[in-house]
């Protein structure tokens, strides 16, 4: 009996092991910072892909397009000795064009010891994506959080047992990323991060309000009903919807075309699931740079688009997204905002866990203890006022404001001083940008809400 129970612990643990993997820090190369991809293998051929959370599938260029340009290897089911033929045809109709699909099976595998088998893939047959005629990934690797619309199929989180993951673009132009598997290796307390629950039934999507342009004091809320927000690692840009933006370039004012009051402008302010994020003007500011006067089918989705098309101009980096959902409507925080906080994403208990970015990608503590003493003082100052006089509580407010104030001055004055990066925008080629991917699952035209 001992011998037995002895074996069934060994067995026990042992896939206990093999359903929790290592850790895996994986790099991110930086693609003009607008698009960040990785190796990996589809039936042991190396594919550089974009790793989006965004979305759910593997969709890869493959051989079987014989009519596409391939600036990168594609996949091909010829000289792969595990494909397994599906055969299923799908159409895709994406923001930047549409393109048609063949599901197959295979193995994929990333890093040494990730590996999944008759993995479903989709292979492009043809497509009218004229990025990817010149992007430096082949593939768009899905790693959302539970199944895809109508599917089934186990994603690569799943078939990985993968619950935990974590995601940072470095802050410096050219800098690369990094995409951790498994926990963070230099993990922080849990006080010393903001948690935002996933309330998305299929995405990393979580609540959002309280956005606006900080000019020293709250301004209107371009989301007053409340909106959802995806945190997307595969979109270049933030994208928002048509009203939204409206009213944010009302409170922006003119981001001047020679980026000559780029240190002077203001943070945008937004709070996720009741917590409040500064993102600095790096984040929403670029400057256009590149052959971009041809690539209409991209600068057609920039909301703050100019009249007259030329580079080294400075305007807000913002895409037009116009989509309801049933928290509201959709914005997409995109890769802007992967650089300024390090991201976790938990799929087990359906959280996300923010910090600070740190130079080489670590996460910082994002509550700081000044942060916290502020909070608590305000809590306190406002519980001791209720039996104040109002004048009393006028004043008691005003210190809190200020104290306040002073601390994210003082923050803001060591993130300069520390991070030459933040004094200038981002440089970007329009022709490599990468659009949301959601409108595959969406119709403006549609009376439903879509169910993220």
């Amino acid at each position: 009996m001992k011998v037995f129970a002895l074996l069934t612990a060994l067995a026990t643990a042992a896939a206990l092991r093999r359903q929790q993997p290592k850790s895996y820090r994986q790099i991110l190369r930086n693609g003009n910072d607008v698009q960040y991809f990785a190796d990996f293998k589809i039936g042991g051929q190396t594919i550089a892909g974009i790793f989006d959370t965004g979305s759910f599938e593997i969709v890869v260029r493959s051989s079987r397009c014989s009519l596409c340009l391939h600036p990168t290897s594609p996949y091909n089911h010829e000289k792969s000795n595990t494909f397994v033929k599906n055969g299923t045809i799908t159409h895709h109709n994406y923001g930047s064009g549409p393109c048609e699909t063949m599901l197959g099976y295979d193995t994929v595998a990333v890093g040494p010891s990730l590996i999944a088998k008759d993995q479903p893939i989709w292979e492009i047959t043809r497509h009218n994506i004229p990025v990817l005629n010149r992007a430096k990934f082949a593939a768009i690797v899905g790693i959302g959080p539970k199944y895809g619309y109508n599917s089934e199929r186990k994603t690569l989180l799943m078939n990985y047992h993968v619950d935990e993951f974590s995601i940072c673009l470095g802050q410096e132009p050219g800098s690369n990323g990094f995409l951790t598997w498994g926990p963070t290796a230099k993990a922080l307390e849990k006080e010393q991060m903001i948690s935002a629950k996933v309330y998305g039934e299929h995405h990393w999507a979580t609540k959002m309000k309280k956005v606006y342009i900080d000019k020293g004091e709250e301004r209107g809320d371009v989301c007053p009903q409340g909106c959802a927000a995806i945190i997307d690692s595969g979109t270049s840009l933030i994208a928002a919807p048509r009203t939204a933006l409206t009213m944010l370039a009302e409170q922006l004012g003119a981001v001047k075309e020679d980026c000559s009051n780029f240190h002077e402008l203001p943070n945008l302010r937004l709070s996720l699931d009741g917590h409040d994020f500064e993102l600095p003007p790096r984040a929403y500011v670029m400057r256009m740079k590149g052959a971009q006067l041809e690539a209409d089918d991209i600068w057609d989705l920039l909301f703050f688009r100019p009249k007259i098309r030329k580079t080294e101009q400075c305007m807000p980096a913002f895409m037009e997204m116009n989509m309801r959902t049933q928290m509201g409507e959709m914005w997409i925080l995109g890769m802007p905002f992967f650089r300024e906080f390090h991201t976790t994403f938990d799929r087990q208990n359906q959280v996300m866990n923010f910090a600070k970015a740190g130079p080489d990608c670590e996460p910082l503590p994002l509550v700081t203890k000044t942060e916290k003493e502020v909070t608590k003082e305000k809590e306190v100052t406002k519980e001791a006022t209720k039996e104040a006089t109002k004048e009393a509580t006028k004043e008691a407010t005003k210190e809190i404001k200020d104290t306040k104030h002073e601390v994210k001055d003082t923050k803001e004055a060591m993130l300069l001083a520390a991070d030459p990066s933040a004094s200038r925008p981002l440089e970007v080629d329009v022709q490599e940008l990468i659009p949301p991917r959601l409108s595959l699952w969406y119709d403006i035209s549609q009376d439903k809400d879509l169910q993220i």
